[in-house]
Formats: structure tokens, sequence, C-alpha cells
């Protein structure tokens, strides 16, 4: 897996460790859009979750 910026990973890995149930929705959405390799169809789709 490529990723734009590498360092959101551990932005990602802070974020899952917050008792909160939108920060996991959050992580999963900020990894999903740092891929590269992601089409842009499960990007939308990933902020819509957090979104909704």
């Amino acid at each position: 897996m490529k990723k734009y910026y590498p360092e959101l990973e551990s932005v990602s890995d802070v974020l899952e460790c917050i008792p909160h149930h939108q920060t996991q929705s959050i992580a999963n959405a900020i990894r999903v859009c740092n891929d590269m390799d992601s089409d842009n169809v499960t990007k939308v789709c990933a902020v819509l979750k957090v979104i909704l």
C-alpha cells in the first residue's frame, strides 16, 4: 500500500486510542484517503461514513 503522506499513519494510530465512536471512523477515513491504490469511490464512502 503506497501512501501520499506516511506521517498520517501515526495520526490515525493516535486517533484510534481516543475512546470516542467517531474517532475510529475518522482514523479509517484518513487511512483510506491516504492510500494511493484506493479508488475515488472508496475514498468518498469512507468520508461519508464519518459525516453520517
